[in-house]
């Protein structure tokens, strides 16, 4: 099925897709940490057979694998039990269509394999938002995919907000599987995933990220 609207070189996307019938799409660690590698592996034009490469090198060394040319740029993501977030920029022509294949159906394949299933893993073709020049809607959305995570533990966490909000902060940054940390300057190899050079900048500093963080809580 092809899009209605194509993906424009130099804009800014919220990408997310969720499990058919809303089901698991991340049962273990090992899960997680593959979807985190073939996101980094599949910005790229060339391939990589990341098995092969597993063999080899570890989580570490492969997130500082020279990947060549770049198609998108990514500004912040985060995995959820059942589905995922991401913001990018698409760098060159088809850059996401192309990249966003690689990483579905790389992951799509491991997981079958590796839970004993078949059929389609994710809910059709992945969604997508045009950020265009609406700057609030950037703040907000770098905002949301970072604080998605504490449906997890606190599933209405907005109505808890100024109870449990240290709480929640904590939680934020014992979780490991979003872009959150790397934006508090914690010095770990999934850094390499962002590209925040290419995004406005108050994606380029830990204490102003800190305060959008702090005024994200407040104005909830």
């Amino acid at each position: 099925m092809l899009r209605k609207d194509p993906f424009i070189t130099g804009e800014y996307y919220h990408l997310y897709n969720r499990g058919i019938d809303k089901r698991v799409i991340f049962k273990s660690n090992k899960d997680y940490e593959r979807f985190i590698l073939l996101m980094y592996l599949s910005n790229s034009n060339n391939s990589f057979r990341l098995d092969d490469i597993k063999q080899q090198k570890t989580f570490g060394e492969i997130l500082m694998l020279d990947r060549g040319k770049l198609i998108v740029s990514i500004g912040a993501w985060c995995l959820m039990t059942n589905h995922f977030h991401l913001l990018v920029r698409q760098e060159v022509d088809g850059g996401i269509t192309k990249f966003m294949r690689k990483l579905g159906v790389g992951y799509s394949m491991y997981f079958n394999i590796r839970h004993e299933r078949s059929g389609a893993l994710f809910g059709g073709l992945f969604k997508s938002r045009l950020v265009g020049t609406d700057d609030n809607y950037m703040r907000h959305l770098f905002g949301y995919i970072h604080i998605n995570p504490l449906e997890i533990k606190f599933p209405e966490w907005e109505n808890q907000v100024t109870r449990s909000s240290i709480d929640m902060k904590k939680f934020l940054e014992s979780y490991r599987y979003s872009s959150y940390l790397d934006y508090l300057d914690v010095n770990r190899v999934e850094k390499n995933i962002l590209q925040i050079e290419n995004f406005p900048s108050y994606f380029q500093n830990a204490q102003s990220f800190r305060d959008f963080v702090e005024n994200y809580f407040i104005n909830a």
